[in-house]
């Protein structure tokens, strides 16, 4: 029952959260969460604290506006205490110099009484990368 009730929570929130409320994420967070964004690109991260968790959200939104996530799937296991959460996401969205973006990516949490204590996100780092020159480019003309 407890494993249910979070997949609906996790359902809830991914609808908020893929498109562009990234404050109830914020929110979920431990105050010393651990987020980490995998990778070799400009969005990359390994972070703590709330604070730099919203800000990475922040800078996500001003460079990718528009950019929407999709949960296309939820698993969930353990207790209260140590609950783990694995999702697999669809990011689709126009950048701004008009070319479609598309990605997958796959995110793994850790709850800890409903709190967020980390959050780590695996995205095709590549495509992103390209995705990302591609806005940096056309916002800087």
């Amino acid at each position: 029952m407890y494993h249910a009730i979070v997949r609906r929570k996790v359902r809830t929130l991914w609808r908020t959260v893929g498109s562009g409320g990234y404050r109830q994420a914020v929110a979920l967070a431990a105050p010393d969460v651990h987020f980490r964004f995998i990778g070799d690109t400009p969005m990359s991260a390994d972070l703590r604290g709330r604070d730099a968790f919203a800000a990475w959200f922040e800078r996500f939104e001003e460079i990718f506006p528009g950019l929407r996530l999709t949960l296309q799937d939820v698993a969930v296991q353990g207790p209260p205490w140590n609950t783990t959460v694995a999702t697999r996401l669809h990011i689709r969205g126009t950048l701004a110099d008009g070319s479609p973006y598309e990605n997958e990516a796959m995110q793994w949490v850790r709850l800890r009484w409903g709190r967020m204590v980390e959050d780590i996100v695996l995205e095709d780092t590549l495509r992103l990368d390209r995705a990302y020159r591609t806005q940096t480019a056309a916002l800087a003309s």
